[in-house]
């Protein structure tokens, strides 16, 4: 009888010693989005660099994006599942990095709007720490971000919506400066009927009629871009992938 309670009791501990373990084990934070877009800021590994001032955006339907609040620049975009934020949340949250979930679509982590001297001009890698002064953001009747941020004198505001699978983004500038909003980058840019096809179909990127967008070689490939001033204030196009 002994025998046998002790073999009871020894089970029940190595139960008990399995359970612990299983409940120490680590596992991921998942950040879902419920049914309002959801924010969080966070450090971002981006190109091989670890970015200190972005936001990811999850919304109700599943197509999500990070946004660089010192260079105005759409970093990326996916649909489906939204954060990984264990490297934030687990023990002291060391490297306080967020991860996307999902397929991922890189765009750039170049400034969206900048002022060049003339259109033939190197669009920038970067943008210098204080040249982009962030003005934070608020929230439309969604309660999506319409963020704003000054260069100069000049103020900009970046809009970025979900239409279906799709992004809306909208880009306005005031004040008295002309500067050139850079809507998309790749390899190689075709014009198909007013719709943009970047890389071969890896996305494409619809302007807004009214919009003199055009595309000129890069060191990279090609750019295709629209000049923003008094007479044209702002552009609208969307985005799929």
């Amino acid at each position: 009888m002994n025998i046998l309670k002790r073999a009871v009791m020894c089970l029940s501990l190595l139960m008990c010693c399995a359970g612990y373990v299983a409940a120490q084990a680590p596992g991921p934070y998942v950040l879902t989005v419920g049914s309002k877009p959801y924010l969080m800021r966070s450090y971002l590994m981006f190109e091989g660099k670890k970015r200190t001032h972005v936001i990811s955006v999850g919304n109700p339907a599943g197509v999500n994006y990070s946004y660089d609040l010192k260079t105005g620049a759409l970093l990326q975009v996916w649909r489906g599942a939204f954060l990984d934020v264990t490297e934030m949340w687990k023990d002291r949250g060391e490297p306080q990095l967020a991860k996307p979930l999902g397929t991922v679509l890189v765009l750039s982590a170049s400034p969206a709007v900048t002022e060049l001297d003339g259109k033939d001009a190197a669009w920038p890698d970067s943008i210098g720490f204080d040249a982009l002064q962030n003005k934070g953001y608020t929230l439309d009747k969604n309660k999506m971000p319409v963020f704003e941020y000054t260069i100069g004198d000049a103020t900009v505001k970046d809009q970025i919506t979900v239409a279906g699978d799709a992004f809306e983004r909208t880009i306005s500038l005031s004040g008295n400066k002309q500067l050139y909003c850079r809507i998309a980058s790749g390899k190689s840019i075709v014009n198909q009927n007013g719709i943009y096809s970047v890389d071969a179909g890896r996305y494409a990127v619809k302007v807004g009629g009214d919009a003199k967008a055009f595309i000129r070689p890069s060191k990279d490939g090609q750019e295709l871009l629209v000049l923003l001033g008094k007479n044209k204030p702002s552009v609208r196009y969307s985005l799929t992938w």
